[in-house]
């Protein structure tokens, strides 16, 4: 059986193939070829190109298939590991012409590359029976998680209860040529060194837990919510974290211009770092919801204009600003809330000093990150906890990892509590509605009362609290104020006010507010 080099060889003409051009040589776009005087010369040539490619694309290894989204990827094993393009992307292109241009001496034309991709995806629908799973930076496979170093060698760090070690991946993952590759990690060493470069204000357990989890994959993150005043370093937070969870030459990304241009940060990054945020679009807000839990958005496929495709994503989210953006109250259910210090004038240093010692230290973090991770995924199976909260898969995995680092568990789930009521307290501040209820109900035990009567009430005590009713978020009609109240329902519970709205009269919808022993009356002071 002849070789994959005497294969091409035969199908570029053996001995007679073409050779290179001399540099003193013009090089002919479109060849002519033999027989092509007659008729149309652009067509046959590129007939009689795309037949030359296609024979030399069938005598190599290379495998195609389609993934889940329909794009159509090729598989090239390279120096022993397996290297992933998509068909539609540049660097396939170029190994396209590559191919051509090394075995024939000419150079293809690009009515033949279409052709030629065209049927490699025709090719990839007949050949692969099921759509086949590709994988960025982080994966699970056989009980185990794979992170892509996104490296030359296609290298990943295989993470086990056992232990970690650099190998070669039994996954295919898809790379995107923002990403840079992962330092590798120094064995034995110090998660906490990162902290050097991060100033907590508090929540340090909370912190650590958040950030070894993101290395867990298939399970939802909360988002990261960083605030401070001016000088407490967000945003070079934000980039020494994309760093460490998922490198790329866009260190930090700006707020989202829409849903689609959400899709497209989604789809090509596992940890989005948005960067000095200071509001979130209701639409974006539900997107960003989405994205934390992997729900699925229907949407026209990118880069064409009638093919509609369900997008899903599980993926790693950052806010950071001056202020707190996150507002509503289901995004805030899976956030958490962490904020910065300033840094003392006498303590700052320049960047290029700091991006320096963060590069020494990243692979002592990266080290710890994976020593701890893998002593967590031999405790998490043990872990058993009473009424986790909406995040319950980030919770045991956090109570996991906190006892692999040597801290405690129950210290993790202390931090995380406080944290959900400060989450609790911004959601009913940020909502008009609830800030009302809450200062409705200072000088009373209970109410009940239609909710036509109820949304009166509020308009009347509205002005004295700051709440301006004429603004597009106060509700104007009466079931608008009941669908408002059963959003921050669980919110005005966790500071004391219970809301009851399953009562109705012939006429009406009846609302019952009561407040407990847990009511804050400090909550929605102005």
């Amino acid at each position: 059986m002849k070789s994959r080099s005497e294969r091409l060889k035969a199908i570029a003409g053996g001995k007679d193939k073409h050779p290179k051009p001399k540099a003193s040589q013009k090089i002919n776009p479109v060849p002519k070829e033999p027989g092509t005087d007659t008729g149309s010369k652009d067509s046959k040539t590129t007939n009689r190109q795309s037949d030359t490619l296609l024979e030399l694309v069938e005598a190599t290894d290379w495998s195609f298939f389609y993934t889940e989204l329909r794009d159509y990827y090729v598989a090239i094993p390279v120096r022993g590991h397996t290297e992933t393009y998509l068909l539609d992307g540049e660097d396939f292109s170029i190994r396209l012409a590559d191919l051509f241009y090394t075995e024939t001496g000419r150079v293809v034309n690009k009515d033949t590359m279409k052709q030629i991709i065209l049927i490699l995806k025709a090719k990839a629908l007949k050949e692969c029976e099921n759509p086949v799973k590709l994988h960025t930076r982080i994966a699970k496979y056989e009980d185990n998680f794979y992170y892509d170093m996104t490296n030359s060698e296609w290298q990943v760090i295989k993470i086990s209860p056992e232990g970690w070690n650099i190998n070669k991946s039994p996954l295919l993952f898809t790379r995107y040529r923002h990403q840079l590759p992962q330092v590798e990690p120094l064995p034995g060493g110090d998660v906490e060194r990162l902290l050097k470069y991060i100033p907590l204000k508090g929540g340090r357990v909370l912190f650590l837990c958040w950030l070894i989890s993101c290395f867990v994959p298939d399970i939802p993150h909360p988002v990261l919510v960083l605030y401070g005043e001016k000088g407490a370093s967000k945003s070079t937070v934000s980039m020494f974290l994309k760093k460490i969870i998922d490198p790329s030459n866009l260190e930090t990304l700006g707020p989202p211009r829409n849903e689609r241009d959400l899709i497209i940060s989604l789809q090509q990054h596992v940890f989005l770092p948005f960067d000095n945020i200071s509001r979130i679009k209701d639409n974006l807000s539900d997107m960003f919801c989405r994205a934390v839990t992997g729900a699925g958005v229907q949407q026209r496929k990118l880069h064409t204009n009638a093919d509609d495709t369900i997008f899903s994503f599980k993926r790693i989210l950052s806010i950071n600003g001056v202020n707190n953006a996150v507002t509503r109250s289901d995004l805030l259910d899976r956030s958490i809330l962490i904020e910065l210090e300033r840094i003392p004038e006498e303590n700052r240093r320049e960047i290029v000093k700091l991006r320096a010692a963060f590069e020494e230290d990243r692979p002592s973090v990266m080290g710890g990150t994976f020593d701890a991770l893998s002593k967590a995924m031999k405790i998490y199976p043990s872990v058993k906890l009473d009424n986790p909260p909406r995040m319950a898969d980030f919770t045991c995995w956090g109570y996991a990892i906190a006892e692999a680092l040597g801290l405690s568990g129950e210290d993790f789930l202390k931090e995380y509590e406080y944290n959900r009521g400060m989450q609790n307290i911004e959601a009913v501040n940020a909502d008009p509605v609830a800030t009302l209820v809450v200062a409705f109900l200072r000088d009373r035990k209970e109410w009940s009362g239609a909710a036509t009567v109820l949304l009166n009430v509020l308009k009347s005590i509205a002005g004295e609290n700051g709440i301006d009713t004429s603004r597009g978020a106060f509700p104007v009609h009466a079931h608008v104020l009941s669908r408002r109240l059963r959003e921050v329902k669980s919110n005005l519970e966790a500071v004391g006010v219970v809301v009851d709205l399953g009562k109705r009269t012939s006429t009406a919808a009846i609302i019952t507010l009561m407040k407990n022993d847990l009511f804050d009356s400090s909550v929605g002071i102005v």
